[in-house]
This record gives structure tokens, sequence and C-alpha cells, in this order.
């Protein structure tokens, strides 16, 4: 018997992705969390008083230096750390305000898990780092 940790859930791709970026969020030093796609578009987010949108953009470019103006208003001077996460052969955008984000794997195994249904595949492919 397994021992189900997830209080709430959804059947729905999108919601369920918000849920779990709420969790995150509930279970870490975290302050707000945008997952995005390769493109920057905001594909879900969490964390009340911050533009998920704006951080969805951003995380494409967090590192290069003439961003770092934008990602500190943004951010309230709490900085943003930023990581590519594979999903089923594709690739999504994490980022996250605040001082300790998700691990890699944790967020590939959840955010697998989330997107089989839409991405049409029956196993989670796990990244590791």
């Amino acid at each position: 018997m397994t021992n189900e940790r997830r209080r709430k859930r959804s059947e729905l791709v999108q919601v369920a992705a918000s849920l779990y970026l709420e969790a995150v969020i509930e279970r870490s030093r975290i302050k707000a969390v945008a997952l995005a796609s390769d493109e920057g578009l905001l594909v879900a987010g969490a964390g009340a008083g911050y533009d998920h949108e704006w951080l969805a953009a951003l995380g494409i470019v967090t590192g290069e230096p003439h961003f770092n103006d934008v990602i500190t208003e943004i951010t309230r001077g709490e900085g943003m750390v930023s990581f590519d996460v594979p999903v089923h052969g594709r690739t999504l955008r994490l980022s996250a305000v605040g001082k300790v984000p998700p691990s890699l794997e944790d967020a590939s195994a959840a955010l697998s898990r989330i997107f089989a249904p839409l991405f049409g595949a029956s196993l989670p492919v796990v990244a590791s780092s």
C-alpha cells in the first residue's frame, strides 16, 4: 500500500501543475514559482503577490546581465533561480523566487506524472543531475 501525500489533486493538467507548485511553496522557502514553456510562456504559477507571467518570461533570460534590474524589481530583491525541467521529451522552465528551489529530480518526477496524459506518455521520464 502506498502512502498518498497529496491532499489536493485535479485531473486537469494546468490545475494539477498549479497545485504542485503551491505544494512546493508550502514545504520550502520559495515565495513564488512559475513554470514556463521553452518560449517563456506561462504554463502554471503559484505565490501570491508576484506576477507569474513576468517570472515565466524572465526565467528564460536568467543569467543575462542586462535583465538583472528587471529581475530585481519583479522579485522585490529576492532573486530568482531558473532551470530546465525535462518532461517527456519536452523542456519546461521552472523559475523560483526565494532561497531554496525544488530539486531537479523532484520537479521532473512530479511534472512528468502531471503532464503524462497531455503528452501521451505512459511512464514518467525523470531527470537526474
